[in-house]
């Protein structure tokens, strides 16, 4: 490939060797993409400022080499400062990037997964929105985006909006209705119906609307617990940023 740019997230950077770094980014056309920063160590007017998780930057690259993008340089479009001052809009900004740097997604909504990281940084950096609100709504999201959205509309065995409690099946990913809550595959996790419906609402909801839905502390409770019991029966184990987002989130009012 002859030298190009683009537009970038930078997901995670680790040191290789003395003076070179590996770099996972995310792009709007080719998801996620790993270069190699030669010499980055040693000489960083190439990449001044810019070779940090979570920076928008725009990527120089030259001829790739074996599996790896080569990286000639880079220009920072915006480090979100108010961001990193906030341990619990880092913790997650983190969250969400280690999900959408996961996602194989068809090469159809690869550039709606990169809008939808730029906004939610975007928006935890404008430090309006709690972090804890902005959370579920773009989890949801991507995890729709990637072709792992939660069926919400209707109860999966008689097709009828529930009207009480609503019960989640992690295994078959949908909801049921109390009536057919025996017919639901283990482990399943209640939701209350202010939670279903907001999320229900959410799925649906255009990317510049996501920042508009308010969810009370219990409903923000119950779907981050969804979120994470149905990511860690995907991916066999927890994202390891939700680590350092429960931490952060239980000492941080």
């Amino acid at each position: 490939m002859p030298p190009w740019q683009t537009p970038a997230i930078v997901l995670s950077v680790k040191p290789y060797g003395e003076a070179d770094l590996l770099v996972d980014f995310l792009t709007p056309t080719q998801g996620r993409l790993t270069g190699m920063a030669k010499h980055a160590l040693k000489s960083r007017r190439r990449f001044a400022n810019c070779l940090e998780p979570l920076n928008r930057v725009t990527f120089f690259l030259g001829p790739r080499r074996g599996e790896l993008e080569f990286l000639q340089k880079a220009e920072l479009l915006d480090s979100f400062p108010t961001l990193r001052r906030d341990l619990k809009r880092l913790g997650a900004a983190a969250v969400l990037a280690e999900l959408a740097g996961l996602l194989a997604a068809p090469p159809e909504t690869v550039g709606t997964i990169f809008q939808t990281m730029e906004e939610a940084l975007r928006l935890l950096d404008q430090g309006q929105a709690p972090p804890d609100s902005l959370l579920p709504p773009f989890l949801l999201r991507l995890l729709t985006l990637g072709g792992y959205g939660p069926r919400l509309a209707a109860c999966l065995s008689c097709g009828r909006e529930p009207e009480g409690p609503v019960y989640f099946s992690i295994p078959r990913g949908g909801i049921f209705c109390t009536s057919c809550r025996g017919e639901a595959a283990g482990p399943i996790l209640a939701l209350t119906p202010g939670t279903w419906k907001s999320l229900r609402l959410a799925q649906g909801m255009a990317l510049d609307k996501l920042s508009r839905l308010r969810l009370l502390e219990f409903q923000r409770n119950e779907s981050l617990a969804l979120f994470r019991a149905f990511l860690r029966h995907h991916l066999g184990r927890d994202l390891k940023a939700w680590g350092f987002w429960e931490k952060v989130s239980c000492k941080v009012d």
